[in-house]
């Protein structure tokens, strides 16, 4: 499992909504939105959920088999 720190110092958990497009993450928390890039590593996984606390959004991340290549 993997943890991606986002810093939304003032989001409210009611106001925050958060969709995975592709290779990018778009965040809106009230008015305010973004769409963030994912870093290399995690565009080889999946959303498996998030949570906000204390002004960071904690976005989980599992690993995808199918885009990792395999040890041999």
């Amino acid at each position: 499992m993997l943890v991606w720190h986002i810093p939304l110092p003032g989001a409210v958990r009611e106001e925050l909504d958060l969709v995975r497009r592709g290779d990018e993450l778009a965040v809106a928390a009230g008015p305010f939105r973004r769409i963030v890039p994912l870093p290399s590593a995690l565009r080889r996984c999946t959303v498996e959920g998030a949570a906000l606390r204390d002004g960071e959004l904690r976005v989980r991340f599992a690993p995808d088999p199918r885009l990792w290549p395999r040890s041999r």
